[in-house]
């Protein structure tokens, strides 16, 4: 009998196979790892977007204070919410309930409504007053990632400075 210094079919399909799966397991875990980096990045991008609303409310309300005006002249019609681009100074009440979607400029690195291209987040404000003296400020930003409605809340209570 005359022994072969090879490999079979069989044997060849089996070690194709095992290289197959391994190579598949490999791109699943960096296809994970890219998904989740990108869920990452647009939470903190929301963080940001959230924040910089409450930021700009805090700034309308100490520059009314300091001006010696009602403290809080400009930011009314957002008890059912509104939007608010801090670049170019304006408070939109959402029609129909819905706010647009917030546009990014790649020139200017700036989010906001006038220019750029839409990005995939929306932000809602609402400001409601729970006594003379003090309003709840509700920063609401949201965003679909894979198929699914994601959603960053910033929540924060204002006083009247001038008593």
């Amino acid at each position: 009998m005359i022994m072969s210094k090879g490999f079979t079919l069989l044997e060849t399909m089996v070690a194709i196979s095992i290289l197959a799966l391994a190579l598949a397991g490999v791109l699943s875990l960096a296809s994970l790892g890219v998904r989740s980096s990108s869920g990452a990045a647009n939470q903190i991008r929301a963080f940001f977007l959230a924040s910089e609303a409450v930021e700009y409310v805090r700034n309308k309300r100490d520059s009314n204070v300091m001006a010696g005006a009602d403290w809080l002249a400009g930011l009314g019609g957002c008890e059912s919410g509104c939007y608010i681009d801090a670049y170019n100074d304006t408070i939109t009440t959402c029609v129909g309930g819905s706010c647009p979607k917030i546009k990014f400029d790649p020139e200017t690195n700036i989010f906001g409504y006038l220019s750029g291209s839409e990005t995939v987040f929306t932000r809602e404000v609402a400001i409601t007053q729970v006594v003379s003296y003090e309003t709840k400020l509700t920063s609401k930003i949201s965003w679909m990632q894979g198929g699914i409605s994601r959603e960053f809340v910033l929540e924060e209570r204002l006083f009247n400075l001038s008593f």
